[in-house]
């Protein structure tokens, strides 16, 4: 057993040294100044949402770039609360230009992507954004987008996420520094050119990109991953032309969810979609991560069972200290208050978490937007 947990550990060690060698090798872009070129769709599906919807329509009315460059469709998901009322009432007052509402057409088993594939048939400009109903978005993402497009030959480009809490509570401080955790990881496995992830809340793409992969085919039988899995498709068919833009005044931020309930839904939604991975780095790097969190529950188990206990507290330390040192170095980009204790708390939490959500993604269901999904 000691020798599974030193394996296990210390590939958890070299994989997280990987990430964070690559987190500083991904360069930081500064946009120059210069005249906009690229056109944008803004593709906003949404369900519900009516609590979240004025936030965002206000970060899009604070947008810096020309209205002529952009159009916001608002694709409606089958809403039963007033988000489709709230967001005409809006444009009624605010008369923004090129906004419009669209009604979802269902085609598949994956509600978000036959909205965003019916969006992007619509499209009148060349590149798509997508974001989700409950962001805030930066008011220079498009001039930053323009900018690097100039400079960059690209297909897609994904952009930093954070997660950001209601309150001064443990269950919005877990969220924010799991969500500082994996967009570290994700420009960490950009910077070593092994693409991993991405967040569909801030992503861009080519239009013409989008119809040469064909957009969703071939994993519309998973509800969720409208964002990982197109990201595998750019990747294998525009190896060069897939980029992260790294810019801490480019982050889209996101709610939290207020009740661990949501948070265990919404990660089981996460881990069921990883049957549908292709890539081999990606599957990797999910056992490892998974592996690791199990040798943690076992280490706990064995730590006052055992001769060899001081080797097991050893090696929880070492992951647990790996981990705070690589949120420490990604907190450089974002600049957030982090509370340590809370930090140390999650350290605890996080592995029974994990199995958990594993479990429950391999053999049950998933509760998301008032609708249940199998695997």
């Amino acid at each position: 057993m000691i020798w599974f947990l030193l394996i296990s550990i210390g590939l958890y060690v070299i994989l997280m040294g990987f990430f964070g060698i690559g987190f500083f090798q991904l360069k930081a872009f500064t946009a120059q100044k210069g005249s906009p070129k690229t056109t944008f769709t803004l593709v906003i599906p949404f369900r519900n949402e009516a609590e979240n919807l004025p936030v965002l329509m206000q970060s899009l009315l604070s947008l810096k770039y020309p209205d002529e460059h952009i159009e916001i469709f608002f694709i409606n998901d089958a809403s039963e609360d007033a988000s489709a009322a709230i967001i005409q009432e809006f444009i009624l007052k605010n008369k923004p230009v090129n906004w419009k509402i669209l009604e979802n057409e269902r085609k598949s088993y994956s509600p978000k992507k036959d909205a965003i594939t019916m969006a992007v048939s619509k499209a009148t400009h060349d590149w798509i954004f997508t974001t989700d109903a409950d962001c805030i978005l930066p008011e220079n993402l498009f001039k930053n987008l323009d900018a690097f497009l100039q400079n960059t030959p690209s297909k897609l480009i994904a952009g930093p996420v954070l997660a950001i809490p209601e309150n001064r509570f443990f269950i919005g401080h877990y969220q924010l520094l799991e969500s500082m955790t994996l967009a570290g990881v994700t420009m960490g496995a950009f910077g070593m050119g092994e693409p991993l992830m991405c967040n569909g809340a801030h992503l861009a793409y080519e239009k013409s990109a989008f119809e040469a992969v064909n957009g969703f085919e071939g994993n519309d039988h998973i509800a969720s991953g409208d964002d990982l899995f197109l990201l595998e498709k750019m990747q294998a068919i525009f190896p060069g032309e897939v980029h992260f833009l790294k810019n801490n005044a480019q982050v889209v931020y996101t709610k939290t969810e207020r009740y661990w309930s949501a948070v265990v839904q919404q990660r089981v939604r996460w881990a069921a979609k990883t049957s549908g991975y292709k890539s081999l780095f990606s599957k990797f790097t999910g056992i490892v991560v998974l592996v690791a969190n199990v040798s943690i529950l076992i280490g706990f188990w064995l730590l006052f069972q055992s001769e060899n206990g001081i080797v097991f507290l050893m090696l929880i330390l070492l992951k647990w200290g790996v981990d705070e040192v690589f949120v420490y170095q990604v907190n450089t980009f974002f600049k957030r208050e982090i509370n340590w204790l809370y930090l140390r708390l999650m350290a605890f939490l996080y592995p029974v978490l994990t199995l958990y959500i594993v479990l429950k993604a391999l053999f049950g269901n998933y509760y998301w937007k008032g609708r249940t999904f199998k695997k």
